[in-house]
């Protein structure tokens, strides 16, 4: 059995040296690949099969399969060296066979960054944006999982946009979308109010308007699963800046954009203060409206907690 003997030898210096261990792999490119059930892949073969083992052990992405220049060109990888007697495009039929594997074992940011290299543009935006989904409302501490997410999501969008992809059109969406909400929540947690706000306003997910709300209703049936999992906290969010201002201009003595004198002026800042509050109130009761006519079924107390700071602002 040479092929046994083969990878029983490599085993004692794969991860030290996957360099040497391509070389010796290689010799087993004419061998067919059994799966787990002990059957023969149809277009697999033994060297394919090693080589992904190899990466993912020996964690040398770069070295082995290349990686992705800022331009968008590719860096060759060793890998690239061995075209002949393998047919056309090996280097991304393993490059996919290693991605493929790389996810199945849940190791997904490697899985990203392997379909990225392997031009497989619709896998990866949807991989990006299910892990995003995930943590896109927890604040950003540095070198933390979001912040590495976010960080390769401005990356491959600005790579994307410079020399185009091939993801549909409502996967890369979503994916620019939950950019600009990861965004908000930035805003939100540093407490710039005012930003977190115009954010809302500019995703236009949910309605800050009465007269918005069947508008925002009907986007929502039109979201992926992926951003609508962030639309519960993207409201407790938005209700709370929404409570926070409305206590600080109750609490003001009078209307800082007055610069009148006099009575009057008192008049006219209280009436603009008045007129503020009711603002806030009018878009308190829209966020609540939304809650309860989206088909979906809101975590926990969140319903309770957003009727909660409502009725303090009434």
């Amino acid at each position: 059995n040479v092929a046994r003997l083969v990878m029983l030898y490599v085993r004692k210096f794969k991860v030290t040296d996957p360099r040497e261990a391509l070389h010796y792999f290689y010799f087993l490119r004419s061998m067919k690949a059994p799966t787990p059930h002990g059957e023969v892949e149809k277009d697999g073969n033994l060297f394919t099969s090693c080589v992904s083992e190899l990466v993912l052990e020996s964690r040398q992405f770069d070295l082995l399969l290349g990686r992705i220049l800022e331009d968008g060109s590719k860096a060759p990888g060793l890998i690239d060296k061995f075209g002949g007697g393998l047919g056309d495009n090996l280097s991304q039929k393993i490059i996919s066979v290693v991605a493929k594997d790389s996810e199945a074992k849940g190791m997904f940011e490697d899985s990203i960054r392997l379909y990225d290299l392997a031009n497989n543009h619709e896998k990866v935006i949807e991989l990006v944006n299910k892990l995003r989904a995930q943590v896109v409302s927890e604040p950003s501490v540095p070198e933390s999982r979001r912040c590495r997410l976010q960080r390769h999501a401005v990356e491959i969008a600005c790579r994307y946009r410079s020399i185009g992809h091939t993801a549909s059109h409502d996967a890369t969406a979503a994916f620019f979308l939950l950019l600009d909400l990861m965004t908000f929540f930035d805003a939100f947690h540093a407490q710039l109010f005012k930003d977190a706000l115009e954010i809302v306003s500019k995703v236009q997910i949910i309605p800050l308007q009465e007269n918005m709300i069947d508008t925002m209703v009907a986007t929502f049936r039109l979201l992926t699963d992926e951003v609508r999992r962030t639309i519960p906290d993207l409201l407790l969010s938005t209700m709370n800046i929404l409570s926070v201002k409305y206590k600080e201009s109750k609490d003001s003595s009078s209307d800082p954009l007055s610069t009148g004198t006099g009575s009057f002026a008192s008049k006219s800042a209280d009436g603009g203060k008045y007129k503020y509050l009711e603002e806030l109130r009018d878009q308190a009761r829209a966020l609540i409206t939304f809650a309860g006519m989206i088909p979906y079924r809101m975590p926990g107390d969140t319903n309770a907690r957003l009727v909660q700071m409502e009725v303090l602002m009434n």
